[in-house]
């Protein structure tokens, strides 16, 4: 039986070369992130398994926050337990928080960034043949079944519908069950029910105290924080809350931001606000990087900080928590069965915004061509995905002008 991990024993040892590849994951834009993943950390170095990246991807979308911060998370979970989460985290968003505060300062100064539109009309292209690639790559891996398909079609529809994410994720983990037990695959055996006892009680609040330290630790720093600069300790709060509640992915939390730093406290306008999303779709990293643009308009690199650590801390403290409980029981037919419902409604969700990019981007014939070529790389070659994003943009310079 492995000996229980405490958050301050000694890390394990690991190879510089893992971590590194968490800060080239960093650079990636999107979904790319999920096929680069499988590509250094499945491939390369034979850290995790093809399952393992999925069962991240199905991880990122049940914990509220941003997705793509809860996925390397979950991998850097893996790799080096409880600190490994929180590592892995830092360092895969560390590149676009770089960027992002040096974004910011330039439009503080010159109020605009070259080439922005001619920039996202080419990563569109890109990343909607990204898009497509992981749909196929989902679909590989046992949701091609019939009854999964209705659950991914029935997600696409909710979806246009703006049904809340969360209703559809548990509907589709809901719909998936009941599809294994009336197939027969699932049966209720004894012991499913079986309550803890004490000493299990006991033993799981002590193997986790670290979060509750954790929480207390956060509020007195913020308490300090508030005698120090009352509005970053307000924004400290507003955004944390946002990344502890919110479900879905960064598009999702944008609007909750919007209400919070525009209509509330009035940190930005809404045309800064906008700019400011513009400048989070330049960074490789997940949406809602949108947030150390907001930090720095609060308190400069400072407030970028503190912004930044508010908004992926409370996901990547829950990833932490509950990782050790879906690894433990991720085997189970039961786990796996809600895991195939949530890659179906991901499917849905994908091929929404597949849908949605290819009707703002794909607008003329050269945009068709474009799209179509990077698809065919995408799916019938093993070019680096980093590599044709870099060749998409610089084509898109080049000829989409």
């Amino acid at each position: 039986m492995e000996p229980e991990y405490s958050f301050f024993d000694a890390p394990e040892k690991k190879e510089n070369s893992v971590w590194l590849n968490f800060l080239l994951l960093g650079f990636s834009y999107g979904p790319m992130t999920y096929s680069l993943a499988r590509r250094l950390f499945v491939y390369n170095l034979s850290e995790v398994t093809d399952e393992d990246i999925n069962d991240g991807i199905a991880v990122g979308q049940v914990m509220p926050g941003a997705v793509l911060a809860n996925f390397a998370a979950y991998l850097g979970y893996l790799v080096d337990k409880i600190r490994g989460a929180f590592a892995g985290m830092l360092i895969f968003i560390f590149p676009s928080f770089v960027l992002m505060v040096v974004l910011s300062f330039l439009y503080g100064k010159y109020g605009q960034v070259p080439l922005v539109q001619v920039i996202l009309r080419g990563m569109s292209s890109v990343m909607i043949a990204l898009l497509f690639k992981v749909v196929l790559d989902i679909f590989s891996t046992g949701v091609e079944e019939p009854g999964y398909l209705l659950i991914s079609l029935a997600s696409f529809l909710l979806l246009l519908g703006n049904v809340n994410i969360a209703v559809i994720l548990v509907g589709s983990v809901a719909a998936s069950l009941l599809h294994g037990v009336h197939s027969k695959k699932l049966v209720w055996e004894k012991g499913h029910g079986k309550i803890p006892d004490s000493d299990q009680v006991r033993d799981y609040l002590a193997t986790h105290s670290w979060f509750l330290w954790m929480i207390l630790g956060l509020l007195g720093t913020n308490s300090i924080i508030y005698l120090i600069n009352p509005e970053i300790a307000a924004m400290n709060t507003v955004l944390f809350k946002i990344g502890l509640f919110t479900f879905g992915n960064g598009y999702t939390m944008l609007p909750f931001i919007y209400k919070e730093v525009v209509q509330s406290f009035h940190w930005l306008t809404p045309k800064e606000f906008s700019d400011g999303i513009v400048l989070g779709q330049i960074t490789p990293g997940p949406v809602i990087i949108t947030a150390t643009f907001v930090g720095y308009k609060v308190a400069g690199v400072i407030g970028a900080i503190f912004a930044t650590i508010s908004i992926f801390l409370p996901s990547t403290m829950l990833v932490a928590l509950a990782s050790e409980t879906f690894v433990k029981y991720k085997d189970n037919l039961w786990m796996k069965i809600s895991m195939k419902g949530i890659l179906s409604s991901f499917i849905g969700l994908l091929t929404l915004v597949i849908i949605q990019l290819g009707r703002v981007s794909v607008v003329n014939f050269k945009m068709s061509l474009f799209t179509a070529v990077a698809i065919v790389l995408f799916v019938y070659t093993k070019i680096n995905p980093m590599i044709l994003l870099l060749v998409g943009l610089a084509a898109s310079i080049l000829f989409l002008r």
